[in-house]
């Protein structure tokens, strides 16, 4: 018996082809051996799924998906799942100590702008979010349920500070990828990104991921 499951969560804004076509990955590099939880903002058919109205993009109400689906989740463990990242099948092996949630690093993006993948400078410390979370599901429940005691309503804030568990870096051996799109919640943040980590150094930089094959034919493989 697996134990985890999937936590998985959009707001249905990115274009439905693509959505489909992340989702088809991760149920392929996954090989559809794991429970899944959906939480959505307009009804999907994918696992156990939760629509829970169209709330709207935002850090809080992204957190009000994840806390909808973690409070469904059966197994011990559970990983997040966003609709705008290709996982490595390795990426899901990870279990992280008790009290703690873990944060892959080994994440790089990809732009349309752009003829090569990139990540961030420092990105062993300074990479990692939700996108590649792994934790006991009591210890996440804990953390959302937290969340909101203190944030009932949005605060502007981005509210990790707030959690209970420890943050924990891990790098996967094998990478992850998260496109950057015009309507992703953090399109804006990556401008900020750049003018706090410069633009990436060349070792930062490469035109080929092993998994994932040349930039432009994934881009074209998703979003054409």
């Amino acid at each position: 018996m697996n134990d985890i499951s999937l936590l998985y969560y959009t707001d249905n804004t990115i274009q439905e082809s693509t959505r489909q076509k992340i989702v088809d990955y991760l149920l392929k590099v996954t090989e559809n051996k794991y429970p899944i939880v959906s939480v959505s903002q307009k009804p999907i058919d994918l696992g156990h799924n939760i629509c829970i109205g169209e709330i709207g993009k935002s850090k809080h109400n992204l957190y009000r998906q994840i806390l909808a689906g973690v409070r469904e989740v059966k197994t011990k463990y559970v990983a997040l799942a966003e609709d705008d990242t290709l996982y490595s099948p390795e990426h899901f092996l990870y279990r992280p100590e008790d009290d703690a949630c873990s944060c892959n690093t080994n994440g790089w993006y990809a732009q349309p702008e752009k003829d090569f993948y990139w990540r961030v400078r420092n990105h062993e410390t300074d990479a990692g979010g939700f996108w590649g979370a792994i934790a006991r599901t009591e210890i996440l429940l804990k953390d959302m349920e937290h969340y909101f005691k203190l944030n009932p309503i949005f605060y502007g804030g981005d509210g990790t500070s707030h959690f209970l568990s420890r943050a924990v870096k891990r790098s996967s051996k094998d990478p992850c990828v998260t496109f950057i799109h015009e309507v992703s919640m953090g399109y804006n943040q990556f401008r900020k990104l750049h003018r706090r980590h410069g633009h990436p150094l060349p070792e930062d930089k490469v035109e080929t991921l092993e998994q994932f094959g040349n930039i432009k034919d994934l881009w074209k493989e998703y979003w054409e």
